[in-house]
């Protein structure tokens, strides 16, 4: 039988049509001058076992021979990353000589009749050109030669790289907003306890540096980590860089950490490697109150999650700052004479507007968004309560309003950690209900997030079409522009960490042209006295009648309306008009 024969015999265990680009190479590739030999000499057992790998969409590696010879799959070549395709029929070692030494041990474990199961093995690899921190789950399954016993195996892979790194990242987004209030006021102190946390995430952020601005808006360095015998300048100007974020509110990447301290070594081996400097916003302020820098790993891409990332981080320090200067505010304030009850009932009010809104963080609101934060009256406790519009790839947006148990800071921190979440995981996934789903999961571990209610929605602003799902959270309000009113509660369930596994509904509606969306939390409609529905009809007959008004004056009406009363309770709304 001749050798076009015996590509034709393999071409059938390969099924499909049309074939992939992988699959040709394979059936095409001169076998004869790899250790497998000529396809006319390969055994039914190795022609089944490539069959089996090619035909699988799973990613999967087949390993054959005493040589280690490679055959794999159109979803293993991505984890090949610049070695593919060259490694096709290559010696496992000469492929992976980086890894050699963490696989070498599972191999011969295999080839002695076992099979391996690792989860999460974390791989150090150089397979896009610098050293990479990967994590993989994997395992190895001999192939037996009858008579012959184990010639070979198979390796099914997933790479978790994505997942590991997410979940890291959100563990020390959750110990940074646990941090307790700066109670004794001081700026810098508060600085250095959150740059304490971060010292403790090197793998993430190498190093740290935070500028605030002084009395005449100038930059200054206030206090550093990570930067062994470079902790920060002790006098002078801040890098040009630094001053640059501060003035833009833009944040800005930069390749040679030298230009913002110098003395540094340039970017290379051994270097401080790439930074990136982020704007510290708080609410009020109508430019940066300061600047951090934050190092990136070498060994990871910079991609958007962790840009995302580091903008968290950022506003978590900036939180941290704006609580700390609260407090001393506070205490400067009470020190004052002649200051009347309503006054400082005011102040108290402004200073929980400041800190709530600092976790919020400014947010750009796209065309036809308008939201309102308001606090408990007569109270300098934070709450729980808020709102989130996040600007998706692809002409989308996701809308989140939720609520958590309680009042004070442990409530706030609660809050910007399901916040946080919430965004990363809208930007992971469009489903609310797996948002919803993931959210359940995250609160079963953060103290103090059972019980939060969530409604979560996204939006295609072209179609007008709204995918949403709630968390025991109120309906939102839908009013068309006839004035027709309706409740969105085709997708409500248990609120957060409640029942675990609890499997989260998600309806859809397409919002009509000229119709309005209200989301808020239950400060909104509840009031002493009264049942919920009848806040909820309260505040749907006011958005059916100020409906003609565009968002903002909307806003402030729905406010003027329905929180007249001055309500016991945090309020968080957001309003969307399909043009």
């Amino acid at each position: 039988m001749g050798e076009r024969a015996l590509n034709s015999q393999l071409a059938e265990l390969i099924p499909g049509h049309p074939r992939t680009e992988l699959q040709r190479r394979v059936l095409e590739h001169d076998w004869a001058g790899t250790p497998l030999g000529p396809q006319r000499d390969w055994s039914p057992t190795l022609r089944t076992a490539v069959s089996f790998c090619l035909n699988s969409r799973f990613p999967m590696l087949l390993v054959w021979g005493p040589e280690l010879v490679m055959v794999y799959n159109d979803g293993y070549a991505p984890i090949l990353g610049g070695r593919h395709p060259a490694a096709l029929g290559q010696r496992l070692a000469e492929v992976w000589p980086d890894v050699w030494s963490d696989i070498e041990p599972l191999i011969s474990e295999v080839f002695a009749g076992g099979a391996t199961y690792d989860e999460d093995l974390p791989l150090t690899m150089t397979r896009h050109g610098y050293e990479e921190e990967t994590y993989f789950t994997f395992a190895y399954s001999p192939v037996v030669e009858p008579g012959s016993g184990v010639v070979g195996f198979l390796d099914t892979v997933v790479e978790t790289t994505s997942r590991v790194l997410v979940a890291r990242r959100l563990g020390i987004l959750q110990r940074l907003g646990s941090l307790p209030r700066a109670a004794h006021g001081d700026t810098t102190e508060a600085i250095r306890t959150a740059l304490g946390l971060l010292a403790d995430a090197r793998t993430d952020c190498p190093f740290a540096l935070v500028y605030l601005a002084d009395d005449d808006g100038v930059p200054r360095f206030v206090a550093g980590q990570g930067l062994a015998g470079h902790e920060g300048p002790a006098a002078g100007p801040a890098p040009e860089q630094v001053v640059r974020v501060m003035a833009t509110g833009e944040a800005r990447t930069v390749t040679d950490p030298a230009e913002l301290l110098p003395g540094l070594p340039a970017a290379g081996a051994g270097s401080a490697g790439t930074a990136v400097v982020l704007p510290l916003t708080a609410a009020g302020a109508e430019r940066p109150i300061g600047a951090v820098v934050l190092g990136a790993s070498p060994h990871v891409p910079l991609d958007d999650d962790y840009r995302i990332f580091m903008a968290l981080v950022a506003g978590q320090v900036a939180a941290t700052v704006a609580d700390a200067q609260a407090v001393a505010a506070e205490r400067r304030r009470a020190e004052e004479r002649a200051r009347s009850e309503r006054a400082r009932a005011q102040f108290y009010t402004d200073v929980a507007v400041t800190l709530q809104r600092a976790v919020l963080g400014p947010t750009v609101l796209p065309p036809g968004f308008a939201v309102h934060y308001q606090p408990a009256t007569g109270t300098l406790e934070v709450g729980g309560d808020w709102y989130d519009v996040v600007d998706l790839p692809g002409d989308g947006y996701g809308v989140v309003v939720g609520d958590v148990v309680g009042r004070g800071l442990p409530a706030a921190a609660v809050m910007g950690q399901l916040r946080s979440a919430g965004r990363a995981l809208l930007l992971e996934s469009r489903s609310p209900a797996q948002v919803l789903a993931a959210l359940d999961r995250f609160a079963a571990t953060v103290p103090g997030a059972a019980v939060s209610t969530v409604f979560c929605a996204v939006l295609d602003p072209c179609t007008g079409r709204l995918r949403y799902s709630s968390a025991g959270h109120p309906p939102a309000v839908l009013v068309d522009a006839d004035g027709r009113t309706g409740l969105l509660e085709e997708a409500e369930s248990l609120p957060l960490a409640v029942v675990d596994e609890l499997h989260r509904p998600e309806a859809e509606v397409v919002l009509p042209a000229g119709s309005t969306l209200l989301l808020y939390t239950d400060g909104l409609v509840e009031r002493r006295g009264e049942v919920v529905d009848e806040g909820i009809e309260r505040a749907a007959v006011a958005l059916a009648e100020e409906r003609h008004r565009n968002p903002a004056e909307l806003r402030a009406r729905l406010t003027q309306r329905l929180l007249a009363d001055a309500p016991d309770d945090d309020v968080a709304f957001v309003l969307v008009r399909r043009s």
